[in-house]
């Protein structure tokens, strides 16, 4: 443990420089991004949690290279007993940008969300402002960056996550690590890791601030089609950790560009 408690001090005072000011605009899109105009849930979400749909796609729209708009939503319904996901194809995300600002606004709150205000310094994201149906901030991601490293420290009430995504040679994601805290007391641990990369380009890139999926998918260069993860409770460690896996089954053009719908 001497070494996670190392690395919340380190941390902490990398996300304490740097981010006095916030002069800069958000990145300009690389305009031979791609602009996916639909992607199947099936293929954008874990396939073992929403099994294969026709008729469940996300719709994107674009405006002066930027993304504008996302229709789709997809959304976990818990019974008590059991849970069962559902998809609605009408749901609305908007994306409205000022100079070092983007705020995604949904249509109706999604997880007690109302919307989320992103911030730019020196074209990289350093900050989120995430607001409650009271338009109330109630919880923050600050954002920095090391060599092949992005670590991410998200504050609310009294829990706390740090994220690092470390990459490869190739700008690949190689694992990514998640830390939870309770009341200052380290409590779970999340390793995941991405393999099986293609080399088709990655379609995610213009995609990032829609969700926390999109976000990760769109770190690499490539296209990851396999995930395993190990969860750790660490106020028990005497129990067997949790372990997954998924994997995703991509098909291509001619021209070797993922199909996404």
């Amino acid at each position: 443990m001497k070494q996670l408690f190392y690395f919340l001090f380190i941390f902490s005072l990398i996300s304490c420089g740097g981010n006095d000011s916030l002069n800069e605009d958000i990145p300009q899109n690389n305009p031979s991004d791609l602009e996916p105009k639909k992607i199947l849930t099936y293929l954008a979400e874990m396939p073992v949690s929403t099994g294969f749909n026709p008729d469940w796609y996300y719709e994107f729209f674009y405006e002066n290279g930027r993304l504008r708009r996302m229709n789709g939503r997809l959304s976990k319904v818990d019974t008590g007993s059991s849970s069962y996901y559902f998809f609605d194809n009408d749901k609305q995300t908007n994306i409205t940008y000022t100079a070092n600002q983007a705020t995604v606004q949904y249509d109706e709150p999604q997880n007690g969300i109302k919307k989320i205000v992103y911030s730019f310094q020196n074209s990289k994201l350093i900050k989120a402002e995430i607001y409650n149906t009271q338009d109330e901030v109630y919880q923050i991601k600050n954002y920095s960056y090391q060599n092949n490293k992005i670590l991410i420290h998200t504050k609310w009430y009294t829990w706390d996550t740090y994220e690092t995504y470390f990459f490869d040679a190739n700008q690949n994601l190689e694992k990514s690590e998640k830390l939870h805290l309770s009341n200052s007391i380290e409590t779970k641990l999340t390793t995941t890791y991405y393999m099986n990369f293609d080399q088709s380009e990655n379609p995610y890139k213009k995609l990032y601030l829609m969700n926390d999926n999109f976000f990760v998918k769109s770190l690499s260069k490539n296209n990851y089609r396999k995930i395993s993860y190990v969860v750790q409770d660490l106020q028990n460690p005497q129990y067997t950790p949790g372990s997954g896996q998924s994997e995703w089954t991509y098909q291509y053009s001619s021209t070797g560009q993922v199909i996404l719908y």
